[in-house]
């Protein structure tokens, strides 16, 4: 679909270069009413030529500057037995899954989970120029969602477990120490929330800046159902 915008400009500023050398040809036969007509047209196509250039130009910055790629698809199972206890089953955009190193998936408690990940960024031009920023996960957690008070400033408890490991270099250390000097930005992170529920699936993107997780349709369902007893999606009827 992209390329469109550039081979619409490139047919119509040839045709109108063709024109244009034809009029002045014309003019050079002293043929003036076919050499005007001619150049008439071929600045109308090279101007046609340069607007669409610029936007299609418009476009492909538009879309390369709200890129987003696939992170993780995040689904939780209830844990029989256990209040607001699930199972989270990770599969990140690789394929691979998030396993404890027992095998087993991960367990989290509470009504809320956080995914957060610390993220390179580069500045706009390189995303045009096709840089996209990069990221590496790192935590996902669980919450509760009132853990604490308006009141005073007061403790809360959250479990979770690492997504990554940092085996050598640490690029985002050295990213955030020398990055400044070249247009890079690694000097934050970027974290989503949403609530956890028996059956929750949600699939989690990044921007050319930061985390997004979104709830799939029947997810949302779920979560209207919980929020208003008694809600109705499109097209179904609650249970």
């Amino acid at each position: 679909m992209g390329l469109i915008w550039w081979i619409l400009p490139a047919v119509a500023g040839v045709i109108g270069l063709m024109l244009l050398f034809a009029g002045f040809g014309k003019l050079a036969q002293l043929k003036p009413m076919a050499g005007g007509g001619r150049l008439f047209f071929g600045v109308g196509f090279l101007g046609i030529a340069g607007v669409v250039a610029f936007a299609g130009l418009n476009l492909q910055t538009y879309k390369r500057l709200t890129y987003e790629r696939d992170v993780a698809n995040i689904k939780f199972a209830a844990v029989q037995g256990a209040p607001d206890t699930y199972k989270v089953d990770v599969t990140f955009s690789d394929g691979q899954k998030l396993l404890e190193a027992t095998g087993a998936q991960p367990i989290l408690k509470g009504n809320q989970f956080e995914i957060g990940a610390q993220v390179i960024k580069f500045q706009p031009v390189a995303n045009m120029l096709g840089y996209d920023s990069i990221y590496r996960l790192d935590y996902i957690e669980g919450r509760e969602a009132k853990r604490f008070s308006s009141d005073a400033v007061t403790e809360a408890q959250t479990n979770g477990i690492a997504l990554t490991q940092n085996p050598g270099l640490d690029v985002h250390a050295l990213a955030e120490k020398e990055g400044p000097r070249f247009g890079i930005d690694a000097q934050y992170g970027s974290a989503t929330y949403q609530p956890m529920g028996d059956g929750f699936e949600y699939n989690v993107n990044i921007t050319q800046d930061a985390l997004v997780a979104r709830p799939t349709e029947a997810t949302k369902t779920l979560i209207q159902k919980g929020a208003y007893p008694g809600f109705q999606s499109t097209g179904g009827s609650a249970q």
